[in-house]
């Protein structure tokens, strides 16, 4: 081989050799996540506050200082006089159906008050040739009672709640003094009425149907005054 060959296989071999690519660099590792990040990535996001629960207003005791005054004279015991044409189911024994001494409840229209006193029950219901209108005996006992300065308290009866957190005395109360039972079933239709006197309280439950109706009247020591 000439030296002009050899020269020029030379001058190939470096061309080549220069042109060869280098090795790819191996990526830089990306580096570790700060502690912070990491700690934030793991402990979940805490959730948003819950918003506080409100409880229900309880309900404001019964305060029979509320209740105007009244000094209007009471007809004869037991205060309530039915309209013409309406009688009392026991009336030739109306001693009979009052109690000296008697412990009751009445529904204030948001408390349950036991009441310790003299009371009276009975059926009301209509004369002979006289048709019962529960319109009729309501009306007029709304009239009589608050004609003697009697306020009314409530239109219906307590709530399920009440009874059961009263059951076993609500139901011994029913058994005792049957006329009035179905005023004393929870969310029945009955009326109370407190006539509030300078020395005491009268109470009167009334609960009527289509065809007869029942009355309560308690007479008891004024309630005390609710503590503040």
């Amino acid at each position: 081989m000439s030296n002009k060959s050899v020269l020029a296989l030379c001058v190939a071999m470096a061309l080549l050799a220069g042109c060869k690519p280098k090795d790819a660099e191996a990526p830089a590792a990306a580096p570790p996540p700060a502690a912070d990040a990491q700690v934030a990535a793991e402990v979940p996001a805490a959730a948003p506050p819950a918003e506080a629960a409100v409880a229900a207003p309880a309900a404001a005791a019964f305060d029979i200082g509320k209740i105007p005054a009244s000094d209007k004279p009471l007809p004869a015991w037991p205060y309530v006089v039915l309209p013409t044409g309406y009688h009392y189911y026991r009336a030739e024994d109306m001693a009979g159906q009052s109690k000296d001494l008697a412990r009751v409840p009445v529904w204030t229209g948001g408390q349950l008050l036991w009441l310790e006193g003299r009371t009276f029950s009975d059926a009301i219901r209509s004369d002979d040739g006289k048709t019962y209108s529960k319109f009729e005996v309501r009306k007029n006992l709304q009239q009589a009672i608050e004609s003697l300065g009697g306020v009314r308290l409530s239109e219906t009866s307590y709530d399920e709640a009440t009874y059961k957190a009263n059951e076993k005395a609500l139901d011994d109360f029913r058994q005792e003094f049957d006329r009035i039972r179905d005023a004393y079933w929870y969310g029945s239709d009955a009326d109370t009425w407190v006539i509030r006197r300078a020395d005491k309280a009268v109470w009167v439950v009334l609960q009527t149907g289509n065809d007869g109706g029942g009355i309560l009247v308690a007479e008891s020591p004024l309630p005390a005054a609710p503590a503040n």
